[in-house]
Formats: structure tokens, C-alpha cells, sequence
């Protein structure tokens, strides 16, 4: 039997039940049994009821079971109220007559029940009648004898508290079984049994520590308390609130009344105190809608396959042309673009169209193509950004090594030994002083920011050495440190650093006290005067100084603290500083005669500098300016190459800065030359993500080939998509260090803080307001208590007046149905005094009022005044009820033929219609209630409005709610109830989400970093970009490994041996800490996995999941209890109701057959459709590359590339391109109207075609044709396999303009900054910038006279600028115009030696001395020797690059810029004469700086002067 059909039957049987009650009560003089005030009875014990009262109560509460069993109780609890009375001796015959009359009612139901009801008496002895005491229990005095004391027995039987505690627990559990537990109910509950004096007290403790003081308690706790029984029993022990006897008169019974009327407010309040901490304690108690950790919910294996067979397949897991690893990378590199762009001064750009600029190869190779706008852009703001800052000023590096152009790199810790001493003085003065640990560890400290800084940052050194001079106490460190300051050259502190680093690494080698080693205070004295011997050894080469300065060291005095003593020169430290720079060897530079000992220790952290490359040559001696001509449309590339080339020379030193800094901290010996230059090889696999991804399978390291390809001058357009996404990463990764960025991220933090605050307060409101509406509703609920209990009682109150007014005869009935509620509330002092003590809406509990607020939501929810909530077999019984009703109608009424009226037939044919369209249904709606309820629970777990609104529609079609005629409301499903709640929930989130939503766009303005919206119980990371048009969410799926020690891996999750998912350089675990602490291993390893089983990155498996169908699948498999994947899916359900995307495997909106999309079979119409293709283009519509489809038999399940021209008109041109997966086809017709040229009449035509349904990844779906769908599929194969020669021309990418910046120029030039054309136009435009200037100094003109070369060169440049050859030849015809105006042409030695400048450019150790730089003062012409310019015409006569082209114009107008300056008037005859005799005892002349330059071995001294002959002079040179 069903449920519907028990619960039909049980109301049934109450009803009778109810009914036999009811007669009861309304029998003649039956007020002494409806409620019981009499002393004598209620003394009378039992376990039945009380009265008929209490009879209803057990009625509503459903104490009778249903059948036999339950009438026979029924029968016993009704005939023991009249035999309580019997008993007693009260109104015994009344009971009796009104025990017949009920008898009778229950032989109508059974004659056993009369019986029953007749024997149901109270034991005997159940009177609360004192007995007597037996006249012999006198004592031989006459006197009552004592009671015997319990305490005088034998205490040899007494159990221990051990016994009587298994006693307590026994009796427990068979309390617990009596009420119908179970023992294992308290199996964790423990009893303790304390001991005070002779008493003993017993206490039940749960699990979770709570006390219970009897046994009646716990049974309350786990809801076993008999609360009918207890009350009866209770009542039975309890005294009467009444006296004894009746009142005498009235005053007595008045006193009676109103001490009645004082405990009975006192019980109220008591029971409304206890009512209240009742409904605390179970408020606390109930954690139903609170979330917990994810790890303690139960592992559900249905969801967690669920969720991965999301995961499993996305929309998008990796960008074509780029390995599936580096899928990070690429949307790093993007967001940091969108994210920075207003620093970059950089217009944002889509994702696709930027994984389409990294793939970009050019459909020709012509060298006439230019990459895509946006990466040169983008490069070009990045160089900006770089090279305006200051902290490009720690990695850039020259290739010349010049005194003016090169900054000594930092010496590193533990290089002490390998520096030398520049000033004489008392070291051991220095060490014996006494000073104060805290200081001495203060001023070395201040010190050590020396170590960081280079050689050229004088500002910088100078600080630090004056605030160690002002925190020491020691006089000798002061003078040190002023007399390290002596001699300051310009922004050269060279000598300074290494007299600060010398003093700084020999003091830390006498003290190491000073950092907490506990070292004994002999050995301590031993190792102090071993280091001042080593000192005092090393500065006896270091020259005598003057007597005067060395006592100045040794006694601390000498140089006060004015700055001006600070920087005086003086010629002994000039003369020391420069013994000191031609003693110090660089440690970078190997010569192909040095080997290096592998087995040495390090001295330095400072890696290799590579070897120059070409692009390094061309570059300026310092950090090319941003704003100079050098970086330019033409040359970003070039200089890109050369600024990731030093980020990753920064980055090798930082690695070893942090391998040397592990190894002393632990006291670890000095990694060899060896080991270093191994780390070295890999550095690049220890620092950078992507360079894994084709370097793990034997292939060049992609970022140090990209550097390579770059720097020697090859074109950026032959860089794989891996190696430009390299360059692009190394550059973001110096750019996070700059100034600029810090500064953005640090102001977008104080802002971020404030639209915080804001958007807190507004929260703050919304709960505010929630809060509110939550207390209206309750106030609304507790009235609504109040109201019922009111019109409860006047209801009976009225029924006791009819009822007594049919004896009385007092009033009119008409006259008690007119009173209203307050005539019936004051009606009499008994009445009103009740009246007044119903409760007031603040009287009832909150379990009570939480019920009636639940109902008032329902009811909302619904839009109607009463909700009855049925379960699906109700529904279907009141169905089957129906049913059986119109037939039991029909029955009646007979056959429609006999029908005597018109209005009986009528009826009778209804009621036929109704019957046959009930069965019809019968038979689909099991079947739509099902899907119906599939489509409820989806929906719940979806959360979005969109899929509620769709799946209660779905439910009311398929008849699972409507109207109540009994009631005026309405009945529904519960599922539906739960799903009206839900859709109430989302509105009003939605609601609140709207009001914030211009807070949160402030918010996310103020942007710090992107942050991954959650993470799921399986540790998967989600994201969401706010730049990503298509509104995606992305993940990094985090797959389990499994290994021969861990094999028990559930079967739904992807796993992996921990060999296959490793990428990457493993870490030196041997520096951390010993490998033999496997704990602590594990714990460093779990940065890259939680299992703590590899020691290198991971393989990132990412994903995509854009489209409605994945996305609620993946809401669907979260678990909403767990406090990671809860908030997880209220976030994507944000996302989901903002993005607008349209769920693509539903029709909701179409009802018609003909509309519905088939899922399968169009196999014929997709051959049909190919074959036309083939045999009839000219009706079908070309169809390229048809052969890609040829293995194809449908077309659903193919992913499709579709092309959209959002205007033909004005821009055929302009198109936009979106991916999408066909999922299904159908026939649609379409009806076109056209006037027939011959009649002149509109003629409507229908065309039946087949259309098939594409569903977009971005969202929405879109019909497509035959046509489209071929080309589609094939445009998508090409497009993801990177088909050669394909290329989409018309792509958003190549419409882009930056509107921010505008690096490459006006917005109509943009596209065309980098071509041949441009270049052109510089070169005429920088010749005729210095072409006057070089007339004016030039004696014989042969460019720009009379011969007419200028102009030649100017007319071929503008004619023929498409030729990349004639562009060489400009250029190099510049540069033989320049250099035969800036003088005479230098002269080849006659060397059989010398090599060719080819060789010279190929061998990497003669390429270090290459200069092609015009520096100092000295400067006769273009280049300062022959070699110079045969590299430099090497260099652009091997060059088919533009790039290369202008950096070589830059570097020949930079020559002649600083010819002009070394010729000026001004700085002829003195300036020249003063450098020439400073050096003409060398027999060779150099720079300011003293470098000797290779032109000194190529030119004759003497023939240098400090005027130019003229043409007379040089006739008669001999005079």
C-alpha cells in the first residue's frame, strides 16, 4: 500500500475518531469530564488522560496508530476518564450513564471496543489515600519505633564507584530500549559517579563533552522522553495547587481564584524563560546551513566523476601553435597587458586576438612583412617602461668596457679573500674596540646595502657609508670609512665599494660572535689575531701613506664630517684608485688562453656575460633613452632581444646569489666552479615556466634561442609562437620590478582599500535591509500565532456558550452568534481572565515562529494566501481520488440516452471528456514528471534564475501544483516549493548584486593582481578574467599521483606517475636542509603538488569551459556545504548570471515537432551537401580545400570556425571570427516573397532547406547552412592544426589600434611605421639633419656638390624605396658620404695577420673587442680605426633586415653627433692640445678616461693637432 493511501486511511480513522469525541463532549452535563479540576480525581493515578482535553490533544497529535490497535487504545484512554471518576467516588453515576452512551458509539466500530472501554479502570492501588498504620508497629515504650538507619548496615557489601557506574550504564541502556532506542545511541557516552561524604552523585558525559545529570535527561536529549507519560506521571506526584475541601463561601472562593490566577502567571513566565532557552540551545545545536571544511564532508563518488568528466572535456584547453603547458603563461602575459595598460599606455586587446598575434606567420616570406600592430606595441610600451626606469639601471649592461660606459658588478658574500685593501690603518685597533653588539650589527648592516649597489651609483654608496658613520661609536671605523669616501670621482665610487666591502668581509671573518655563533672566547682570540696578521700581510703592498693620514687612521681623528672634506681629491688615493682598477681581475671575462679549475670554489655570483652579439654592437655605450631615435618601430625587436638577453643574466645572478646565501646560512662549503656552471646551464629551467615545454625533449632552450635568433639580427618573424610568447614573458617578469608598477600597484591598493570600505558599507546596508525584512516577516508570523490562538479560543468559547445556553435557556442564539470577539473576551470574570492570559505574539517560541515564517515564504513564493505542500504520491492519489469520483458522478447519472433533462446530458458528456482527456494524460505525465523533476533538482543546483524560470515553467506544464478549491489557495510539490524558494533566493541576489555592481567595477578598476576566484575540494583552481569577452572560466586541473608506494587512487580521478607530470629543473634539495628529514622534504615539495611527491613544477592541465552546458555542469558537481566549493559556486553562479549565456542543449521555446533540433542523422544530407560542393560549385558556393571533410560522414560533433562580416557595405573587410560545436540539424522552412516580372503580382514562395544548429563557445546559438557549415569545419581544422598558408587577413587583430599610446605613430601610419617606405623617409630625414653641420666642416664636399651624388641618393630612395637592396646601398652610401665629410678616411693596416671583419664577427672571444662607438673627446672622424667600419659595413651588407638598418643610421649619426661635438669651436686648440701631451709620452692617445682605444694602434700621434690645415697648409705641409 502506498503512502497516500495509509495517509488517506489514517485521516479517515481520525475523523471517526474525532467525531465519537465530539458526541462525548456535547452529551448532557458533561462538563465535569471536558477538563478535570476536581482534587479527589486528579489524585487518582494511571496512565491514561486526564479529560476529553486531553483526548484532543492526543488526537492531534496522532497518538493512535492506524487499525485495530490504535481504536482499542482509544477505546481504554475514554473509558478510564469515567472510571478515574467512578473510582473515586465522584460523580459515579453521571460517569457511569455517560460511559454507556459512549459504549454504544464504539460498538458501531467493534463490539470488543465496549469492553475495552468498561475495563479500563485505575489500579488499586493507584489512590494517593494515606495508608494506615498496623496497630502492632508500636515499640515497648508505646512510642512509634525510628526508622532503621540506612547507613548502619553492613558495609562489606558496599559496591566501589567502578560497580555502580557499570550499573548506572546498564540501566541507561535499558531505559533507553524501554522508550524504543538503541544501546548504540550512548555507545560513546561515558558515566561518572563522585562520592560526597555518604552521598553519591551520577553524571552522563557525551562525546562532545556535554553533562547530563539523570537519565531522564539524556533520554530527552535523544528525543526518547515520553512527553505524555511524563506529564501524567508528573501529575500524579505533584501536589495540588488547591487546597483541600471545598471554599466555604464566597471570599474563600475569591481568594481561591486569585491565588490560582498569581501561579498560573507565574507558571507562564516560567514556561515562556524555559520555551526561550530552549529554542537557543537548539538554534545553536542546528548547523544545517552552516558550511564546514571541505575535508570533513563525506567523499561522494557520484560528484567527483561528475566533476571530472567536466573537466574532462572543455571548450578550449590549449591556444593552436603553442604547447598545452604554457596555456598559463599566455593568459599571464595577456592579463598582465590588460591589466597594466593604462601604465603600458596600451590598448587592451581579446584573448583570442592575442593568441592570434603570437601564431601569426605571414602567408609569403618576403621580408617587406611586418609582425601584427599589436606586438609592436606592446613590445614598444614595455621598452618604454623598462628603459624609463630606474630599475633597469641594475641589469642593463654595455658590451663596451670602457671606464665611462661600464658598472662594475656586485661582489658577492664570501669573495673576501679575493679583494685587496685600499687604505693602510691599524685593523687590530678596529677589532679590539669595545662597542656595543647592537651598534656594531646596526652599521654593518647599513653597510651592506653597499653589496647591492654598482660602482656607478655614487649617490647610493655614499648614504650608506654615512649612516654606518653615524651609528658607530668606533673612532678608527669612522676614519676608515671618511678616508674610503677621499678622492670621489664624479659618479664613479669604485673605490669606495671595495673599501667598504674589504672592511665589511673582514670584520665578519674576526667576529662571527657578532650573528649569534656561540663560539668559546680562546678560539674567538685566535681567530681575531689570525685575520689582523692576514690584514696586516695584505696591506704591506699598499704604498706608505703620509705620517699625518695614518695617524689620523689610528688615533680617529682627521676628516670632519662636512661634506665638502668628503669629497676632496687627493692625488695618492687618485693614484691608489687606479692601481686598484688595474689590479682587479673580472671575473667574467675568460681569454682563450685561461682555463678555469672546475674543482676552485666560487668567488662570485655574478654568471658569464654572454658574448656580444650583433644587435649589441650596434647599441649605445649606456642604457638606450626611450625617447632617442634607437627605439623605434624598426628596432623593437632587435632591442627587445637585448633587454630579455640582460633580464636573464640578472635573474642567473639572483639564483645564485640565493644557492650561495642557503649554503652559508647552513655552513655549507662553497659550491666549485663545476657545480656553478652546471646550475648555470639550467638556470633558465629554474626561474621561467615556459621554457619546458619543447626543452625537456632535447631542443634549445626556447627563450635563449629566441635571444640568440634576436640579438644576431634575424627577423622576429622566424621566432616560433613559444619563443615570442618567451621574450614577451621575460619582459613583464623585469617590468613587476619597476618603479612605475610599484607605484600604480601601491596607489590601486589605497584605492582598492577605500572601494572596499564602500562596498562594505554597502553590504552592510543590503544586510541591513535583509535584516529588516526578515523581522517584518517574523513580527508578521508572530501575529499570525497570535490571531489563530485568538480566534481558537473564541471559537470554543462561543461553542461553551450555545452549549450551555440549551440548559440555561438564558440568551438567544442569535443573540451568542452576534457577540463579537471582545463581548465574548469579557463575557464573564472566568473568560476574561483566560482571555487575557492567551499569548501575545512575543509569547511563542521560535521553533514555532520558524515554522510560520517558513509557511508565510511558501506562501509567497506562490503569490497566494494558503499553500498545502503535497509529495508526489500525494498528487497522485488526489488524482486517482478525482478520478474516482467523476466516475462514482457518471455512475449515478447514468447513461447520457436516459437523461431526462437537457443540463443532466450535458453534464454526463463533460463529465465522458473529462474522464478520457484524465486518462490520456495518465499516460504522459509519469513520464513529463519525470523529466520535470530531473529538470527541479538541476535546476536547485544550477542556482541561476534562467534555469529555475525554465524548469518551474517545465513543472507546472506537467501539472505539479494548482488551485485548492477546499482551501482558495494552492497545492504544489515540494521539489517545486524548494525550487520557488531558490528562484525567490537568486532574484533577490541578483537584486543586491545590481545595487553593488558599480561599486564592484570601482573595485576591480583599483586592480593589485588577478586572483583565482576558488578552489574546489580537489584542490582545481578556477579563474575569470574581467578582459575575456567571452566570459569564460579557465582552471588548472590538479591531477593525483600515484606511485609503486601509493596505488589507492579512486578510479574517477585523473592520476599520473609522478615521472610523467615533473617539468622543469628539479630543486637542490641538498641546500634546504639534510634529505634525510623526509618530513621537511615533503613539506618544501608541496609548494609544487599537495602530495608532496616531485621537487619541480608540474604540467599544468588547463581548460576553458565557456559555453552554459559546462559551466552548470560544473555548478552542478560542487557541493555547496564545504566552505571552498561554496563559495566556489556562488561565484560562478555570479558569473554565469552576468555572462547572459544561453544554455545550448535545450529548446525551451520551441514547441512545435517540426522545430525541434534531431541530435542524429544527417548523414545524408551532409553527403548531399559535400557532393554539391564538389560537382556544382557554381549553384552550391566554392568550397576550399573540400578534401579536408572527405573522411567525414556527419557534420554533428564537429567544431566549427565561423566567419561574420558585421557590414558588407562600408567594411567587407572587417570580420570577426567565434568558434562553436555542432549539435544538431533540422528542416526549416522559409517563405520569401518576390514580384513576378510577367503579372506583375507578389508571388509568396516556401523553400524547404536544412539548417544546422551551431552552439557557440562564447554563448548562444546560431543556425547555419550547408555552405557555412563546410567552410566552417575546414576554416577550423586549418586554423587549429596551423595550416600553411592559411591566414585570417581580416581578422579584429589586424584592425587593432593602440588609442593610448601611439608608439608606431598617427593612427593611419600605425600599420605602416615599420615599412620600407617609413625607413626611406628616416633616412633622407636624418641625412638632411647633420648634412649642413658636416658642410661647414668639411674642405672638400664631393656628396653634396656639384656631382650631384646627394641627390641621386635621395631620388633612388624615393623611387625604387620598395627594394630592400636599395635601401642597403643607401645606407651604406651614407655612411661612405659621412665619413669621407667628417675628414680623412682612416687607413687599413698592413697586417698579413689580421683577420677579416667576417671572422672577427664569428669568433665570440675576438667579438668582446670590437668597438664601433665614437667615445671621448679625441675624435677626427667617423670611426676611430679601419676595423670599426669594415664591421659595421659587414654587419648591414649581410643584413636583409630593416631593424638592423636602422640601428646602424642611429649608430652612424651617434659618430657623427659626437664628431660634431669634439669639433666644435669651442673645444679645438686647448681641449685637443691637453689630451694629446697627457699621453704623448705613451706614443698613443686616448680618452678623458684613460681607456686606450684600438685607433691608438692605427693612427700616427704626431699627426694629430688641435686645428684643422687648410688647403694652403696642407699644399706646403713641409712649413
Amino acid at each position: 500500500m502506498s503512502e497516500a493511501e495509509l495517509a488517506a486511511k489514517r485521516k479517515k480513522q481520525k475523523k471517526k475518531m474525532t467525531k465519537i469525541l465530539s458526541k462525548a463532549w456535547q452529551l448532557e452535563r458533561a462538563e465535569p469530564f471536558q477538563e478535570v479540576d476536581d482534587d479527589q480525581v486528579i489524585a487518582v493515578g494511571g496512565d491514561g488522560p486526564m479529560d476529553l482535553t486531553s483526548m484532543g490533544k492526543n488526537l492531534d497529535k496522532d497518538v493512535y496508530q492506524l487499525g485495530r490497535k490504535g481504536w482499542e487504545q482509544f477505546a481504554a484512554d475514554l473509558g478510564f476518564i469515567y472510571n478515574r471518576f467512578i473510582a473515586c467516588g465522584r460523580k459515579s453515576k453521571l460517569a457511569k450513564t455517560h460511559l454507556k452512551s459512549i459504549g454504544e458509539l464504539l460498538g458501531h466500530i467493534d463490539e470488543n471496543l465496549i469492553k475495552i472501554s468498561k475495563d479500563s479502570k485505575p489500579s488499586p492501588d493507584s489512590s494517593s489515600s494515606p495508608k494506615k498504620r498496623k496497630a502492632g508497629a508500636l515499640d515497648e515504650n508505646g512510642h512509634i519505633p525510628k526508622k532503621k538507619n540506612a547507613r548502619s548496615h553492613d558495609r562489606s557489601d558496599t559496591p566501589t564507584l567502578s560497580q555502580r557506574e557499570e550499573k548506572a550504564m546498564n540501566n541507561l541502556i535499558k531505559q533507553i530500549e524501554d522508550c524504543g532506542g538503541d544501546k548504540s545511541q550512548v555507545s560513546s557516552f561515558r558515566v561518572k559517579i563522585s562520592q560526597t561524604g555518604e552521598r553519591f552523585q551520577t553524571a552522563f558525559y557525551s562525546a562532545q563533552g556535554r553533562k547530563f545529570k539523570s537519565v531522564p535527561e539524556v533520554l530527552k536529549f535523544l528525543n526518547l522522553a515520553d512527553e505524555n507519560k511524563s506529564s501524567a506521571s508528573g501529575s500524579s506526584k505533584s501536589k495540588p495547587l488547591t487546597k483541600k475541601g471545598i471554599p466555604k463561601n464566597a471570599r474563600d472562593l475569591e481568594n481561591e481564584r486569585k491565588r490560582l490566577n498569581r501561579e498560573l502567571d507565574k507558571l507562564m513566565k516560567n514556561h515562556d524563560k524555559a520555551s526561550k532557552a530552549l529554542d537557543d540551545f537548539q538554534n545553536e545545536q542546528s548547523n544545517d546551513n552552516s558550511q564546514i571544511d571541505d575535508d570533513l564532508i563525506p567523499f561522494d563518488q557520484k560528484k567527483n566523476r561528475g566533476l571530472w568528466s567536466v573537466l574532462s572535456k572543455p571548450e578550449m584547453s590549449s591556444f593552436p601553435g603553442l604547447p598545452a603547458s604554457c596555456t598559463q603563461e599566455v593568459l599571464m602575459t595577456w592579463d598582465f597587458l590588460c591589466t597594466f595598460s593604462r601604465t603600458l599606455s596600451l590598448h587592451t586587446i581579446s584573448l583570442d586576438d592575442f593568441a592570434a598575434a603570437l601564431i601569426y606567420k605571414p602567408q609569403s616570406q618576403e621580408d617587406s612583412i611586418s609582425p601584427p600592430l599589436y606586438l609592436a606595441e606592446a613590445h614598444l610600451a614595455l621598452l618604454r617602461l623598462l628603459l624609463n626606469d630606474v630599475s633597469s639601471d641594475s641589469w642593463w649592461w654595455s658590451t663596451l668596457e670602457t671606464p665611462e660606459t661600464e658598472a662594475k658588478e656586485e661582489i658577492t658574500k664570501g669573495e673576501a679573500d679575493n679583494i685587496a685593501p685600499t687604505i693602510k690603518f691599524d685593523f687590530g685597533a678596529l677589532i679590539d674596540y669595545d662597542e656595543d653588539v647592537t651598534i656594531t650589527q646596526k652599521w654593518i648592516q647599513a653597510l651592506e646595502d653597499v653589496r647591492t649597489r654598482r660602482a656607478n651609483a655614487g649617490g647610493s654608496i655614499k648614504a650608506a657609508i654615512k649612516s654606518a658613520i653615524s651609528l658607530t661609536q668606533n673612532p678608527v671605523v669612522k676614519a676608515y670609512l671618511r678616508k674610503s669616501m677621499r678622492g670621489w670621482r664624479g659618479s664613479d665610487a669604485a673605490f669606495a665599494k671595495q673599501s667598504v666591502m674589504w672592511l665589511i668581509g673582514r670584520f665578519r671573518e674576526a667576529r662571527p660572535d657578532i650573528w649569534g655563533r656561540e663560539i668559546e672566547s680562546t678560539i674567538l682570540e685566535e681567530n681575531k689575531a689570525k685575520v689582523v696578521r692576514e690584514a696586516s700581510v695584505a696591506m704591506e703592498d699598499l704604498e706608505e701613506a703620509e705620517n699625518d693620514e695614518v695617524e689620523d687612521i689610528q688615533d680617529g681623528e682627521g676628516d670632519s664630517d662636512n661634506e665638502d672634506s668628503d669629497e676632496e681629491e687627493d692625488e695618492n688615493e687618485m693614484e691608489t684608485e687606479e692601481m686598484y682598477k688595474q689590479k682587479i681581475p673580472d671575473p667574467n671575462r675568460v681569454t682563450g688562453d685561461q682555463k678555469e679549475d672546475l674543482s676552485a670554489p666560487v668567488t662570485t655570483s655574478i654568471p658569464y656575460k654572454p658574448p656580444p652579439y650583433v644587435v649589441d654592437l650596434l647599441l649605445p655605450p649606456g642604457k638606450p633613452a626611450f625617447t632617442s631615435n634607437i627605439v623605434s618601430p624598426f628596432t623593437w625587436s632587435y632591442l627587445a632581444g637585448a633587454s630579455a638577453s640582460r633580464v636573464l643574466h640578472r635573474y642567473k645572478r639572483l639564483r645564485n646569489e640565493v644557492d650561495d646565501t642557503l649554503r652559508e646560512f647552513r655552513e655549507m662549503d662553497p659550491l666549485n666552479l663545476g657545480e656553478r656552471r652546471r646550475r648555470e646551464q639550467i638556470s633558465t629551467f629554474r626561474v621561467f615556466s615556459e621554457c619546458f615545454a619543447e626543452a625537456e625533449n632535447g631542443h634549445e632552450c626556447p627563450i635563449e634561442a629566441a635571444v640568440k635568433h634576436l640579438c644576431m639580427g634575424e627577423s622576429y618573424l622566424k621566432l616560433t609562437a613559444l619563443q615570442r610568447l618567451c621574450i614577451l614573458r621575460v619582459l613583464i617578469e623585469a617590468a613587476y620590478d619597476t618603479y612605475h608598477v610599484n607605484q600604480c600597484v601601491q596607489g590601486n591598493i589605497n584605492d582598492r582599500k577605500s572601494a572596499i570600505k564602500q562596498l562594505e558599507n554597502e553590504e552592510k546596508r543590503a544586510k541591513k535591509e535583509a535584516r529588516e525584512e526578515t523581522l517584518k516577516v517574523e513580527q508578521a508570523a508572530r501575529e499570525r500565532l497570535a490571531k489563530q490562538a485568538k480566534d481558537e479560543f473564541i471559537s470554543k468559547k462561543r461553542r461553551e456558550l450555545i452549549r450551555k445556553n440549551k440548559h440555561t435557556g438564558e440568551f438567544e442564539n442569535d443573540y451568542l452568534n452576534s457577540l463579537t470577539e471582545e463581548e465574548i473576551g469579557n463575557f464573564d470574570e472566568d473568560t476574561k481572565a483566560e482571555y487575557d492570559a492567551l499569548p501575545g505574539p512575543k509569547n511563542f517560541s521560535k521553533n514555532e515562529v520558524r515554522t510560520m515564517v517558513s509557511k508565510i515564504n511558501d506562501e509567497s513564493a506562490f503569490n497566494t494566501s494558503e499553500l498545502e505542500i503535497l509529495t508526489l504520491e500525494e498528487i497522485e492519489s488526489r488524482e486517482k481520488l478525482a478520478l474516482s469520483e467523476m466516475e462514482e458522478e457518471m455512475a449515478e447519472l447514468g447513461d447520457s440516452n436516459d437523461a431526462f433533462n437537457r443540463e443532466t446530458s450535458s453534464r454526463i458528456q463533460n463529465l465522458k471528456r473529462e474522464i478520457e482527456n484524465f486518462n490520456e494524460w495518465n499516460k504522459i505525465l509519469p513520464e513529463k514528471r519525470a523529466e520535470a523533476i530531473e529538470g527541479l533538482k538541476d535546476a536547485i543546483d544550477d542556482g541561476t534564475i534562467k534555469a529555475l524560470r525554465s524548469a518551474i515553467r517545465v513543472a507546472k506544464q506537467a501539472l505539479l501544483c494548482g488551485d485548492d478549491d477546499e482551501t482558495g489557495g494552492m497545492w504544489t510539490l515540494d521539489l517545486l516549493r524548494d525550487a520557488a524558494l531558490e528562484l525567490k533566493h537568486a532574484e533577490k541576489r541578483k537584486r543586491v548584486t545590481e545595487a553593488q555592481k558599480e561599486l564592484v567595477a570601482k573595485r576591480n578598476k583599483c586592480f593589485v593582481r588577478t586572483e583565482y576566484i576558488g578552489v574546489d575540494k580537489a584542490f582545481n583552481k578556477y579563474w575569470h578574467f574581467d578582459h575575456d569577452e567571452g566570459g569564460g572560466v579557465w582552471y588548472d586541473a590538479n591531477f593525483k599521483i600515484h606511485s609503486g608506494d601509493n596505488n589507492e587512487v579512486d578510479d574517477s580521478t585523473p592520476a599520473m606517475e609522478a615521472s610523467q607530470i615533473q617539468i622543469g629543473a628539479k630543486d637542490e634539495e641538498s641546500d634546504l636542509r639534510d634529505t634525510e628529514d623526509e618530513a621537511f622534504i615533503k613539506f618544501s615539495r608541496q609548494e609544487y603538488h599537495p602530495s608532496g611527491l616531485v621537487n619541480s613544477l608540474v604540467r599544468h592541465h588547463d581548460g576553458c569551459l565557456t559555453s552554459s552546458k559546462s559551466l552548470r555542469g560544473l555548478i552542478k558537481n560542487l557541493d555547496g556545504k564545504g566552505i571552498r566549493e561554496g563559495s566556489l559556486k556562488a561565484t560562478l553562479k555570479e558569473i554565469l548570471e552576468a555572462s547572459g549565456l544561453v544554455s545550448a542543449d535545450k529548446n525551451e521555446e520551441n514547441t512545435e515537432d517540426e522545430n525541434i533540433i534531431k541530435t542524429s542523422g544527417d548523414q545524408e544530407h551532409f553527403l548531399h551537401a559535400k557532393s554539391m560542393a564538389m560537382t556544382k560549385p557554381e549553384e552550391f558556393g566554392i568550397v576550399d580545400s573540400i578534401d579536408f571533410v572527405d573522411s567525414f560522414q556527419s557534420g554533428i560533433g564537429q567544431r566549427c570556425r565561423l566567419r561574420r562580416v558585421e557590414d558588407e557595405i562600408s567594411a567587407p573587410d572587417s570580420a570577426t571570427y567565434v568558434m562553436g560545436t555542432v549539435i544538431g540539424w533540422k528542416i526549416k522552412t522559409t517563405v520569401s516573397e518576390f514580384v513576378n516580372p510577367e503579372t506583375q503580382e507578389p508571388t509568396v514562395v516556401e523553400k524547404e532547406e536544412v539548417v544546422w544548429s551551431l552552439a557557440l563557445d562564447h554563448g548562444g546559438e546560431e543556425e547555419i547552412d550547408a555552405f557555412e557549415l563546410l567552410n566552417g569545419i575546414i576554416r577550423a581544422k586549418k586554423w587549429k592544426h596551423q595550416y600553411p598558408g592559411y591566414s585570417e587577413h581580416d581578422a579584429p587583430l589586424f584592425a587593432y589600434r593602440n588609442k593610448v599610446g601611439r608608439f608606431c605613430g598617427r593612427a593611419a601610419d600605425a600599420p605602416y611605421a615599420a615599412s620600407r617606405f617609413f625607413f626611406s623617409k628616416l633616412m633622407i630625414k636624418r641625412e638632411q639633419e647633420f648634412y649642413p653641420s658636416l658642410k661647414s666642416r668639411s674642405y672638400e664636399n664631393n656628396w653634396g656638390g656639384k656631382s650631384g651624388l646627394r641627390n641621386a641618393w635621395i631620388a633612388s630612395l624615393k623611387d625604387n624605396f620598395d627594394d630592400i637592396n636599395t635601401l642597403r646601398d643607401g645606407i651604406l652610401t651614407l655612411e661612405d658620404a659621412f665619413h669621407e665629410l667628417c675628414g680623412e678616411p682612416v687607413q687599413k693596416e698592413d697586417d698579413g695577420n689580421k683577420k677579416s671583419p667576417r671572422e672577427l664577427l664569428d669568433d665570440e672571444i675576438l667579438r668582446c673587442d670590437i668597438e664601433l662607438e665614437s667615445l671621448g673627446q679625441k675624435i677626427s672622424g667617423l670611426w676611430h680605426c679601419y676595423d670599426s667600419r669594415a664591421v659595421f659595413r659587414e654587419i648591414i651588407s649581410n643584413s636583409n633586415s630593416l631593424g638592423i638598418y636602422a640601428l646602424g643610421l642611429d649608430l652612424i649619426c651617434r659618430n657623427t653627433q659626437a664628431y660634431l661635438d669634439a669639433t666644435k669651436p669651442t673645444n679645438t686648440r686647448k681641449s685637443t692640445n691637453y689630451f694629446a701631451n697627457q699621453y704623448e709620452q705613451q706614443g698613443m692617445y686616448a680618452t678623458s678616461s684613460g681607456r686606450i682605444t684600438r685607433s691608438a694602434y692605427s693612427t700616427d700621434p704626431q699627426s694629430s693637432s688641435g686645428r684643422r690645415l687648410n688647403s694652403w697648409q696642407q699644399q706646403h705641409s713641409d712649413y
